[in-house]
């Protein structure tokens, strides 16, 4: 944007804009909402803007009268008419004159208000746009203007008190309406129509534009204060009244400072006469010696001076051009407008494009051909309307010539110097000759010695639809040797041309280039040496003819496009060499090295050196074995040699792994990838550093198989040493025994001391197990307060009991977690291989079995008994049995936890939660009896229980305007349920839920340990959504996350628990997030149980949040209002 001639950044008003915005904002905080009523507040306010649109009013008349010019004519209509607006506003308050003012009332005032208020930007505007000019008739056009300012503000005034009756009041009861904002916009779509049409180049006169431009600022200041007043007398209202008087200063300054430059002005043309004389007589002694053509001009374009150098170049005599016009004597007839124009440019407004500057012209010559010249025109003398010219004038014809056979050069040579082909070079080529000499089309023609014709292969033209016909209509046109004027070329090897086509009566093209306007025609010879390559045709427009300097030029350039073909064309060749692999191996990143038929290195590239720190010379004839670590050389050797004697027969590439060996004796491992280089008896080998690779596979295979908590042995790596214990047990019939832990008042160690206590429980009791059993011995976190011992080698049940008896006294002793003491039992389930069960599965469930007979009986461990099995007691049963009738006499019910949008906390879905009512174990959690249904067939009737009861329960929730979907858990024995698709859409259509509203979770783990993808699918189809739970603690695939129809993964709560405190726990949080926003997935995160938590899924750009901070899982009853209460809230909801 350009403000009073200055060109304004857009930071700048961005920075503007905000400052405005934070004065409004402070003046909002520091001015009270209703204040003290001073009804003479706004009288005394009309009455200075009154008083100073009047003095603007008087100095812009005076002005035009004296200047007779038209500029300052917007300033007094605009000074008369806002002054009688503003005096009928002062004159509707009471008592500011005697009487009553007619035509005016208290209902029109407001109206009154809004047009005084929208005409000032209306007035400044005017003043940026109006073109200004001389005033003929200065007093007649002053008192037009301010007679219709008048009778226009008197129409005005009349209209809006007889308007103001049927017009919608403006304020009620002190208060603005809304059509009064309505109206408080009107200014900012007069400043925005200014802003638009001023950056068109609209230019009025400098001296007053600062001050309009101003003035528009502080009206949008005005308004915007305005736009925050919403009673009569409040803050915003006394300050925008004050800030109305601010613009009207403005156009007060600015009239006066145009006033002082005015009479700035006069004082200059009084010097500037006094020496005006002296000047012309040194301009003219100038004029006769200088070597160039110097002419003179008045404001008409006439001649009035014209030196000897003009006469040279031009052709007219001194007598002959004084008087004549520009046009027709130095300007051709076709810039004849535009020369009119600029004329009429400067005389109005003292601005020029040429003045000033040095230019480049077409000048015509007496006898009527054109020719450029280099042109430099000042002004030098203004008066009023009246002004001269001055014009120094040099003729570049020569300059011209010789810069466009250099242009012509250089458009040849670059694209031949960065051009791949002669097919890449050729089109760049003919563009940059056309261009730079002026040539509409150009062709290429090769020289077929096959066929002993010229062939086109290449052609250019300028844009034209004429051109474009002509070319595609003769594509397959070809010239034989001496026929036509390419043929002609091709047969003399020198550049000919034929000035009118039409002449060329042997071309078969005539009629087809006289019809595209074509007239000349030039070729010349590409050449190698002395024989001709290919022939270059260019085609013109008019009719010309070439010099010979031209013509050299021109067998200068078919030369170096011949040896550039044939130069790029050897290339071609050499890259078919070895030259070309030698290139590639140096530039590979992996090691590349060719060993020969002794196995001996023959080529070593700078990466190999950079892997094994040898110099080439130091390897290169030396044994490739030396680059092996010495145990592996034997393997390597019989492979290198068996490719080697391949003899001829297609070898495929083949990849091992090693052990390489650095200078410096330090060994890494080796990826060696090895192949037969050609028919030659060379074998070329990749080498390549897989430490990094190694490490990494090696970490994440730890990650997989090792709880993060306490370093110990997961679930997975725990199930692998027992299938493989039950294998060996098997194989050497010898009996293997597995041992489940788990932890007494763990619970109450968490919820009174908190999870990082328990964590370090979990910690010490990992330790203190490890410390009493053998390194052979694998010892499991389990899973939560839960741990597993598979004993090395033969157990037995004595055997296992001993152990047990270690472990209860290690675990059992008192611990301390910061300095507190804390007591934790431990029962411990035995289970022994083949006497209880004979699979892993069915041992951990007996251990299980075992582990809650022990916890029931207080007796520390027990060993697996059939009579174990059921039972009403006070522990955790497995209670499988029981279970169907749970089902069937509705023993069941769901808890549903809500889960939120991180961003503005708003529910999305719940999760629903399974609980089990037994009648004498009370509320059971899930996790005492789904393991075991999963085991049975009962997790079908369960999965459909739980679907059928949290559908009717969005269902319900829907009727009672609660809009949430559900979530529901699914099994891997679910999935396997080749009727779970049919079921879920039955009972959507039953409890009429549409599809989105339910999501079924699955377990990362369950991905890969069943084949449900088909039943996934399905379910997908039906419109469902479908979400990975738990993920991170599995050990699924990237792939498996594409080609599968997830739409949603939930982080587990393991690793979110910690993350305000565990920054190795937070990054693989946010790199999950990272990773399912790029797999495009949403992401949840689940156990949020604190809002620093919350506030780091915030900044990771997680999309939900579930955990104990939003809700704790509660019945649908309770769980209503809380739905209720924030269903459409913003804001982050917390429990």
């Amino acid at each position: 944007m350009h403000i009073a001639g200055m060109s304004v950044p857009p930071v700048l008003l961005a920075l503007l804009s905000v400052t405005v915005l934070l004065l409004i904002s402070v003046l909002g905080a520091l001015l009270p909402d209703r204040t003290l009523s001073l009804p003479w507040y706004v009288p005394a306010l009309d009455m200075a803007m009154v008083v100073t649109l009047s003095v603007v009013l008087l100095l812009s008349s005076t002005d035009a009268i004296i200047r007779r010019h038209g500029r300052l004519l917007p300033l007094a209509f605009g000074g008369a008419a806002l002054g009688l607006v503003w005096l009928a506003h002062m004159l509707t308050f009471p008592g500011v004159i005697p009487g009553r003012f007619p035509l005016v009332s208290s209902q029109a005032a407001p109206y009154l208000f809004q047009v005084g208020q929208i005409g000032m930007p209306c007035l400044l505007t005017w003043i940026l746009l109006q073109p200004t000019g001389p005033l003929p008739h200065a007093r007649r056009s002053l008192g037009r203007t301010i007679a219709a300012a008048s009778g226009l503000a008197a129409v005005g005034i009349a209209a809006i008190a007889g308007l103001a009756f049927i017009l919608p009041p403006l304020i009620v009861d002190g208060r603005f309406t809304d059509f009064n904002t309505v109206l408080q916009v009107a200014p900012f779509l007069v400043i925005a129509l200014a802003a638009a049409v001023y950056r068109q180049g609209r230019c009025p006169d400098r001296r007053i534009e600062s001050s309009a431009v101003m003035g528009l600022v502080l009206v949008a200041v005005e308004t915007t204060v305005f736009l925050f007043a919403r009673a009569r007398y409040d803050g915003f209202w006394y300050a925008g009244h004050a800030l109305l008087l601010l613009p009207c200063a403005a156009l007060f300054a600015g009239t006066i400072g145009l006033y002082a430059a005015a009479r700035r002005e006069a004082e200059v043309q009084l010097r500037v006469m006094a020496t005006l004389k002296e000047s012309q007589q040194r301009l003219q002694v100038i004029i006769d010696t200088s070597p160039s053509a110097v002419v003179t001009a008045d404001e008409g374009g006439v001649i009035t001076g014209w030196n000897r150098k003009a006469e040279d170049i031009f052709g007219w005599s001194h007598d002959e051009a004084l008087g004549r016009t520009l046009i027709g004597t130095i300007i051709p007839g076709r810039y004849h407008d535009a020369h009119l124009r600029g004329l009429s440019r400067f005389v109005e407004s003292g601005e020029g494009r040429m003045l000033g500057k040095t230019v480049e012209l077409a000048a015509i010559h007496r006898d009527g051909r054109e020719f450029p010249v280099e042109i430099s025109v000042s002004a030098t003398s203004r008066s009023g309307k009246k002004v001269g010219f001055v014009a120094f004038v040099n003729d570049i014809s020569q300059r011209r010539v010789g810069e466009r056979l250099r242009n012509v050069q250089f458009a040849v040579t670059r694209p031949l110097a960065n051009a791949g082909s002669w097919a890449e070079a050729a089109p760049q080529v003919l563009q940059g000759i056309c261009e730079t000499l002026g040539w509409c089309v150009g062709e290429f023609w090769v020289v077929d010695n096959d066929a002993g014709v010229l062939r086109r292969e290449h052609d250019w033209h300028r844009p034209g639809k004429d051109l474009a016909v002509y070319e595609e209509a003769n594509r397959e046109l070809t010239f034989a040797r001496g026929v036509g004027l390419p043929g002609r070329v091709w047969a003399t090897g020198r550049p000919s041309s034929i000035q009118d086509v039409a002449s060329d009566r042997d071309s078969p093209r005539v009629a087809a280039a006289a019809k595209a306007g074509l007239h000349t025609k030039f070729a010349f010879a590409v050449t190698n040496g002395r024989k001709v390559t290919g022939v270059i045709a260019l085609f013109s427009h008019d009719v010309r003819s070439l010099d010979r300097g031209t013509l050299r030029v021109m067998a200068a350039i078919g030369s170096q496009i011949g040896q550039f073909i044939e130069r790029r064309r050897a290339e071609e060749e050499l890259r078919k060499s070895g030259d070309r692999i030698r290139a590639i191996l140096d530039n590979v990143a992996d090691g590349i090295v060719t060993v020969d038929e002794r196995l001996v290195i023959r080529s070593y590239n700078p990466a190999a050196e950079r892997l094994f720190g040898y110099a080439p010379d130091e390897v290169v004839g030396k044994e490739f074995a030396r680059l092996v670590a010495d145990p592996y050389r034997a393997e390597i050797k019989p492979q290198l040699r068996g490719y080697l004697r391949a003899n001829g027969r297609e070898v495929a590439l083949e990849s091992h792994e090693t052990s390489g060996l650095r200078k410096d004796g330090s060994t890494f491992p080796l990826e060696f990838n090895i192949g037969r280089l050609g028919p030659q008896r060379l074998v070329v080998g990749s080498l390549r550093d897989v430490s990094d690779r190694k490490a990494e596979t090696e970490a994440l295979q730890y990650r997989a198989l090792h709880d993060a908590l306490t370093g110990m042995p997961n679930r997975t790596f725990l199930r692998e040493r027992l299938e493989e214990a039950i294998r060996a047990g098997d194989r050497e019939m010898k009996p293997c025994g597995v041992l489940l832990l788990d932890l007494d008042g763990f619970k109450s160690v968490n919820d009174s001391l908190g999870h990082e206590a328990g964590d370090r429980v979990l910690q010490q009791v990992g330790q203190r197990m490890r410390g009493v059993l053998r390194k052979a011995d694998t010892v499991a976190r389990y899973g939560g307060d839960e741990f597993a011992v598979v004993p090395w080698g033969a157990t037995d049940v004595p055997r296992a009991i001993v152990i047990a008896e270690k472990l209860l006294q290690a675990v059992n002793a008192p611990l301390t977690v910061d300095d507190q003491p804390v007591n934790i039992n431990v029962s411990i389930g035995i289970a022994v291989f083949p006497q209880h069960a004979d699979d892993a599965d069915a041992l951990m469930r007996r251990a299980d079995v075992a582990m809650y007979a022990a916890k029931r009986a207080r007796s520390g461990f027990s060993v697996y008994s059939v009579d174990q099995e059921g039972g009403d007691n006070d522990g955790r049963p497995p209670l499988i049995g029981k279970l169907r009738y749970a089902i069937d006499q509705f023993e069941l019910l769901l808890h549903y936890q809500p889960i939120v949008s991180a961003r503005d906390g708003h529910p999305l879905k719940v999760e629903a939660l399974v609980r089990w009512g037994h009648p004498n174990h009370g509320l059971l959690p899930p996790d005492d009896f789904i393991p075991s249904a999963e085991q049975t067939d009962l997790i079908k009737p369960l999965t459909a229980w739980v679907l059928n009861e949290a559908l009717g329960q969005v269902h319900a929730w829907s009727k009672a305007g609660i809009d949430i979907g559900v979530s529901v858990n699914l099994s891997a024995r679910n999935l396997l349920d080749a009727e779970l698709p049919d079921t879920v859409a039955e009972l959507l259509r039953t409890w009429q839920v549409p599809h989105e509203k339910l999501s079924l979770e699955i377990t990362e783990r369950t991905i890969i340990a069943t084949e449900g993808e088909e039943t996934l699918q399905r379910l997908h189809a039906t419109g469902v959504q479908i979400s990975v739970d738990d993920f991170g603690t599995g050990y699924s695939s990237l792939t498996y996350l594409k080609r599968l129809p997830v739409r949603e993964i939930k982080i587990d709560k393991s690793f979110v628990q910690d993350m305000a405190t565990n920054w190795d726990g937070a990054a693989i949080v946010r790199s999950t997030i990272d990773l399912g926003h790029n797999l495009g997935l949403q992401v949840v995160a689940e156990g949020v149980e604190d809002e620093k938590a919350a506030e780091l899924l915030r900044e990771y750009g997680c999309d939900y949040i579930q955990g104990f901070h939003i809700s704790r899982p509660a019945a649908a009853g309770p769980l209503g209002p809380w739905l209720r209460a924030r269903t459409g809230v913003n804001g982050l909801l917390t429990a």
